[in-house]
């Protein structure tokens, strides 16, 4: 009875395409970060200034998963959800690491409690993140959902004036980590609860599309440039440096709060067709194992971090940029594929069924404490 409920519920739940696009585009974009980022790109090619513009322009990416997150974030709050999660990270930790350490006949103790903890551990600081964040958001869902909205745009303009324009003056004085915290991925996460509600699927005026397109596209562009220009290409020298800090483009930054705001609206007034929505909603469920595959500790070490260890010193801007967007494309449609594969075999298997009767039992169990 409770997988033909389940599979009842699967069949409910038709995806937005507009929000899996959103997805899709943040892990290319988180792709291309961690190849000039780790795979030193921008150290090799430090002369070539412009692959640092390429960062800032997809400085965005871990913001937008956050945003993501609160505009579909359900009433009903599953942590067996969580647990499937869990139980994919535990997946690819514990295969990567048997098919790149054949040396050892079995797991020494240390390393397999790392990998079936991967959150104490920090494995995949995102994940992490998410964990940290799981039990508050039916607070946030609830909360959201009866607020007005003139109490919801003060907390959003708190937030936006005092832990990202005043912290980023003042330095990290919220203990941020620089936007790689369970804090920071709840900020943004409210963001996403408040698009939801108030602009994603409203306001859809359609004799504007235009003027809408252009100016979401303006201001991503814009705010890029101006990061760029302030802080690499230094076009103010005696500008504060305070004030630099304001308009330096990190993961939680005024400017990639204005690329990633100026893009899900942007994006929100697409129409796609049915071919493009069919392809859309099928990888959007695999993203997540996208950043799976390609963050494993072995596969940064052996292939991300490597990446351009074999190309010339001397190579053109215009020649860095295909090798960056061809290997980009290359790690996701591989990831992808990977990740199609693990969900046949976990559908098989019925892990997201099983993880829903853990829950299940779990909430009797603990129904009987006090």
């Amino acid at each position: 009875m409770l997988k033909l409920n389940f599979l009842k519920n699967e069949k409910e739940k038709p995806r937005n395409p507009n929000i899996d696009f959103i997805k899709i585009l943040g892990m290319l974009a988180i792709i291309i970060h961690h190849l000039l980022l780790h795979g030193k790109a921008m150290i090799k090619y430090k002369n070539h200034t412009e692959l640092q513009l390429l960062n800032i322009l997809c400085k965005w990416h871990v913001s937008s998963f956050g945003i993501i997150s609160g505009m579909v974030g359900k009433k009903m709050h599953e942590f067996s959800k969580l647990f499937y999660l869990w139980i994919i990270t535990l997946f690819y930790l514990l295969m990567f690491y048997n098919i790149y350490n054949k040396s050892h006949y079995h797991f020494n103790n240390t390393t397999l409690i790392s990998n079936i903890f991967p959150v104490i551990h920090k494995k995949y600081w995102y994940f992490s993140a998410y964990f940290g964040i799981y039990p508050f958001l039916p607070f946030i869902i609830q909360g959201s959902s009866i607020l007005p909205r003139i109490l919801m745009k003060k907390i959003v303009y708190f937030m936006i004036g005092i832990f990202i324009i005043w912290a980023s003056y003042y330095g990290d004085i919220f203990d941020k980590s620089s936007g790689y915290s369970p804090f920071s991925l709840l900020i943004f996460y409210i963001f996403g609860s408040y698009i939801n509600k108030y602009i994603f699927y409203h306001n859809k005026i359609t004799q504007f599309k235009f003027a809408i397109y252009l100016l979401c596209s303006i201001l991503f562009i814009s705010s890029s440039f101006i990061s760029y220009y302030i802080n690499i290409k230094n076009i103010f020298p005696k500008l504060d440096q305070k004030i630099k800090n304001v308009f330096r483009a990190r993961t939680k930054s005024l400017i990639a709060l204005l690329q990633v705001f100026s893009l899900t609206i942007l994006v929100s007034y697409i129409n796609f067709n049915k071919f493009f929505s069919k392809i859309i909603t099928f990888i959007g469920p695999l993203i997540f194992d996208v950043y799976l595959i390609h963050e494993n500790p072995n596969i940064r070490n052996i292939y991300i971090k490597t990446y351009f260890t074999k190309c010339p010193s001397n190579l053109k801007l215009y020649t860095i940029y295909f090798l960056i967007f061809k290997g980009s494309i290359y790690i996701f449609v591989v990831c992808i594929s990977i990740a199609y594969i693990r969900n046949i075999i976990f559908k098989y298997l019925f892990i997201k069924i099983i993880s829903i009767k853990i829950e299940l039992l779990f909430t009797k169990i603990i129904n009987y404490f006090i």
